[in-house]
């Protein structure tokens, strides 16, 4: 059972690795491409695409704090699943902690000889069951950390999408028909297709050049969150089950 979990976490925290990797580079490139375009707040810096809002005359980026939590957030749980993936992994290369095979011969009275085949998974190299604890502790407050993580992004993304239909509404003067499909039909993908083409800096000298796929970098990231955290959590089954079944050996 231990070479087989620390088998499943030699992949798994390669995944939560790489999902953060992407969100973190994702999210950087979504906000310092939007960031002086959507600052139009006259006493705050609200030049992050998550959370953005229409105004009467211009679309404002959200609160730039949402935006560095987008970017850097994802950080302190890459830094345990470097360290762990990287210690998991190690063990699984050399070999170590593979379960040993053996025989053993029971004689009966009778003067019958059984041969049994013997697995164990105790062996010089095997994990101490005290490394479940705090494996366990810390794979659950990385789980809720990046669940509170993918819920803040989440939701900043709606905001915006739902945000910006408004104001593509007022962009084109829709009326009638056309209303129901923005607000109903459009998908954020297209909504934000249409942001990147009209929404222009109010100043001159912070007038972006060039044009980035916003679409794909918010999904990018979005998707990547959600997979972190299902990375997480599966890191998290495999060392409470590990917890458990090694607790008479703590006792």
């Amino acid at each position: 059972m231990s070479y087989s979990a620390e088998r499943a976490l030699s992949f798994l925290y390669p995944t939560a690795i790489v999902a953060s990797v992407v969100c973190c580079i994702t999210s950087a490139v979504a906000w310092t491409h939007w960031r002086y375009v959507l600052n139009a707040c006259p006493d705050t810096n609200c030049g992050c695409v998550l959370h953005s809002r229409s105004t009467y005359n211009s679309f404002e980026g959200g609160n730039i704090a949402y935006c560095h939590y987008a970017t850097y957030g994802l950080i302190l749980p890459l830094i345990f699943a470097v360290v762990l993936g990287i210690y998991h992994g190690y063990r699984m290369c050399i070999g170590r902690g593979k379960p040993k095979t053996g025989t053993a011969t029971i004689s009966q009275r009778s003067g019958e000889i059984i041969v049994v085949n013997t697995e164990s998974e105790l062996s010089p190299h095997g994990l101490s069951p005290y490394y479940w604890l705090p494996a366990t502790v810390i794979s659950v407050i990385m789980a809720i950390y990046q669940l509170i993580y993918s819920a803040i992004f989440t939701d900043g993304f709606e905001v915006t999408c739902k945000q910006y239909r408004e104001s593509l509404l007022k962009e084109i003067q829709g009326v009638g028909n056309i209303v129901p499909v923005i607000k109903s039909r459009l998908s954020c993908a297209a909504v934000f297709d249409f942001m990147d083409y009209l929404v222009e800096s109010i100043s001159y000298e912070r007038r972006r050049y060039g044009r980035i796929n916003t679409a794909a970098c918010l999904y990018f990231t979005l998707v990547f969150a959600w997979l972190a955290l299902f990375a997480w959590l599966a890191i998290c089954v495999i060392n409470i089950v590990n917890l458990r079944r090694t607790k008479a050996a703590r006792i």
